[in-house]
């Protein structure tokens, strides 16, 4: 009889052991990623304090910082929000420019009818009136969509909010990254000065060689974006006479973009052995003559 329970009681004990000793490996990984995570927030936070200062621009070697082993630190880039679509100011022109946004959809693979219900969507979601655009959507369809109290009939807080309209489903599927086309940081026309290739191509109408052409004709010869050395035409028909282009593609351009606007996007990944926090900013940055004070934050995000 002794035995037998001699042997159960080893057993036990041992179990216990392991599961005590796989309990404590668990919380030691768990403390250790938990603190390689707080390290590399840090590393983020500290390349965004570096690129918030107006002195700093795309290409500066301060964008960067490793550690001597090269496994911590942090790299910032910095973009422009004014060179992307901002749905509430084409589409509070008067006439609005639902045509430009039928435009892009196109090309982006939808057809007539799709095209046309996201663009009236888009306007109708904005509008303050009660009345349904012709293929858009007004209180009655979204509540029979089980959306109560919308369309809020105010402009976009964000491109995420896009997605909520009716008839933007096929724009979605079409083009998952559609956000990285909109902003609502900028209220202007396209910075033609800092549009990216996607929007020259699949909006402006530029041929890919074009769009190529342009990107190195505006960003200098350090062939880096938003440094001293970048053309610096002083309206759109000057910039628009620089790029080589036809009549038509000429006629759009004038009429959907601009030469101002500089609203700062920075996007700053830390790391700590493997471990990686992003944090992007949207920001308004003081003058350079006086680069420490005025600075505005108008958008943080983490993950």
């Amino acid at each position: 009889m002794a035995l037998p329970m001699v042997l159960w009681t080893i057993a036990l004990l041992t179990s216990i052991s392991l599961l005590l000793a796989g309990v404590i490996h668990g919380w030691i990984l768990e403390e250790t990623r938990s603190g390689k995570i707080f390290r590399a927030r840090q590393q983020a936070l500290s390349g965004i304090a570096v690129a918030t200062n107006a002195s700093i621009t795309p290409g500066d070697p301060l964008l960067e910082a490793r550690s001597a082993d090269g496994e911590e630190g942090y790299s910032v880039t910095i973009k422009d929000e004014s060179g992307l679509i901002n749905p509430n100011y084409f589409l509070t022109q008067a006439p609005d420019r639902r045509d430009l946004f039928k435009r892009l959809f196109a090309s982006w693979g939808l057809d007539i009818n799709q095209s046309d219900a996201a663009a009236d969507g888009l306007y109708d979601w904005q509008s303050p009136s009660p009345f349904r655009s012709l293929h858009g959507a007004k209180k009655a369809e979204y509540e029979a969509s089980g959306m109560s109290g919308m369309p809020p009939g105010a402009p976009f807080v964000s491109p995420e909010e896009m997605a909520l309209v009716i008839g933007f489903g096929p724009v979605m599927k079409a083009k998952p990254d559609y956000r990285s086309f909109f902003t609502t940081y900028y209220n202007g026309p396209i910075n033609i000065l800092r549009v990216p290739k996607g929007i020259l191509t699949d909006l402006l109408g530029l041929a890919p060689p074009q769009a190529d052409a342009w990107l190195t004709l505006r960003a200098g010869k350090d062939r880096i974006e938003g440094t001293e050395d970048d053309i610096k035409p002083t309206d759109i028909n000057e910039a628009v006479g620089l790029m080589g282009v036809n009549a038509a593609q000429r006629n759009f351009l004038l009429a959907a973009c601009g030469v101002t606007g500089g609203i700062r996007r920075i996007e700053c990944t830390g790391f700590c052995y493997g471990v990686k926090h992003r944090i992007t900013v949207i920001y308004e940055a003081a003058s350079t003559e006086n680069p420490q004070v005025g600075g505005s934050m108008l958008g943080w995000s983490e993950q």
